[in-house]
Parts: C-alpha cells; structure tokens; sequence
C-alpha cells in the first residue's frame, strides 16, 4: 500500500525536478548567447573605431598630430621589448594602486564614522562637497611643493581623485537604507554594531562598489597628472618625453600601456564586486 501511494509523489517530484533543471538550462544558454553577442558587437566596434582611426591618420589629419593603428602598435611592441615601458609602468602602477587604496580606505572609514556620529552627516557633508568642487589639478603644484618630487605626492594626489567619490557613494548609500528594516532589527534586540553589519553595510554594498569602479581610472589620472608636472620616471614621464619630441606613436603606446592598467584594476573590482554581492541578482536586459 505504502508503495503503492509513494509512486506517483515520486513521479511529480521529479516533475518538478526535471522542470527547473530546464528553466535553469534554458537561463544558462540565453545568458551564454546574450554573451557572445555582446563580445561580437565589442569587438565589431573596435574594428570600426580602428578602421576610422586609420583612415583619419594622414588624411584628415597629419600623422605627426594623429599616429595610425599600425605605427602605434610597433611602437607599443619596440618600448616593451626594450624595457622601457615595464620600467616606467612599475613605479605608475605603485603610485596608482598606493593612492587607490589610501583614498578608498579613508573615503570609507571616514563616511562610516561620521554617519554613526551622532550629527557628524549634515556638518561634514557641505565641507567634503566643497573641497570636493576643488579642481584636484589645481593641487598638484602644491603636493610636490609639500611633500617634494618622489613618490609620496603622486600617491597622495591619487588618493584625493578616490577619496572623495568613495566618501559620497558611501554617505549616499548609508543615507539610502530603509528605516523601517532598521527599526525591526533594533526592535529584534539587533546592537548598533549589529545592525550597521547585518543591515546598513548590506545596503550600502551597491553604492561601495559603484564608487570603487568609478575611481578606478580617477586613481590613475592623479598620479599621471602629478607625473607630468614633475618627474623623472613613470608612463607620465614616457608620454611627456615624447610628446615633446612630436613622437606620436609613442604618445599613443604610453596611452595603452595605461588603458591595460585600468583595464586590470577593473577586472580586480569585478572579482571584489561578485565576492560581495554574492546576494545581488543579475541585471537583465528587459528586451533580451
């Protein structure tokens, strides 16, 4: 009897077994189409851009204001043969990753802090916002004169590009959490310390990680700028160098090397970005 009965509550478990492994099935292949043709359009439009590119060098332009693909790409070859680019690249991508996470870590730290104080928000926001109008080229001159021509005033420029983006992303999402789930955790018997972990940094996660994207080639363009004001070393430097030298190509091979770097330091955002919200769902395309 008991056999009898089990049979057809195996057969509809394993129904519904079988239909959410094809709707699981079924999401994987759209996603894995949705893929290949994103990455069929990406690569389409770089070669339209290559193609434009090429066609504008030496023809609407002159080659000595705008070098082609072609002459670019040897020139990108020959500097990293020769060394020169890793050499300059190094001490760029020291500078860049040291300010990218002095200015993320305080930009963080310091927007927590002053959200659990008690009015810290609405005194400091209006001063951050002010110095954040501040052109940041403008204090370049002024770190190197404070902290010389070494290293240091690179990183700190750097750090000032991420700082205050980190900063506002975070206040806005600590400012954009729920009240109501707050509340019913404190009502839960949830300590403050418990519900900033388990409730207000959750929320404030999307908005973290916008901010660290987002500063990404900010962190670059401060130690570029610094290395174009004064230095001896650096792919500022190695631009600045041959610019001056109407060494077009290798203007354009310094301006890779660079784009390979925020390229890197993206994909280390993404890997931080999947690691935190594991618990997000995936943006989808409403017209896929």
């Amino acid at each position: 009897m008991v056999d009898r009965l089990a049979g057809p509550r195996d057969s509809e478990v394993w129904y519904e077994a079988a239909m959410r492994q094809r709707a699981t099935d079924e999401v994987l292949r759209h996603e894995r189409r949705v893929t290949r043709t994103v990455g069929f359009w990406q690569v389409a439009v770089l070669l339209l851009l290559l193609i434009a590119w090429w066609g504008a060098s030496g023809r609407l332009l002159d080659k000595l204001f705008l070098s082609d693909p072609i002459s670019v790409a040897g020139a990108f070859w020959r500097i990293l043969v020769d060394g020169s680019l890793w050499y300059h690249l190094r001490y760029t991508l020291i500078e860049t990753l040291l300010g990218y996470g002095l200015g993320a870590t305080t930009g963080l730290v310091g927007a927590v802090v002053t959200w659990l104080v008690p009015g810290g928000e609405p005194v400091l926001r209006p001063l951050v916002l002010l110095a954040y109008a501040t052109p940041k080229i403008a204090l370049a001159p002024l770190m190197i004169l404070w902290f010389g021509i070494g290293v240091l005033p690179k990183v700190v420029l750097a750090a000032t590009f991420v700082f205050f983006i980190v900063f506002l992303n975070t206040a806005a999402g600590l400012a954009a959490v729920n009240p109501g789930l707050v509340n019913v955790v404190r009502v839960m018997g949830g300590s403050p310390i418990g519900v900033f972990r388990k409730v207000m940094l959750p929320s404030a996660l999307p908005f973290i990680v916008a901010g660290l994207r987002i500063t990404v080639p900010a962190a670059l363009i401060g130690a570029i700028v610094a290395e174009f004001i004064s230095s001896n070393r650096g792919v500022g430097y190695l631009i600045n160098a041959a610019s001056a030298r109407y060494r077009t190509a290798d203007v354009f091979a310094g301006i890779v090397g660079l784009l390979i770097v925020v390229l890197l330091m993206n994909a280390g955002v993404s890997v931080l970005e999947r690691s935190w919200l594991r618990w997000a769902p995936r943006t989808r395309n409403p017209l896929g």
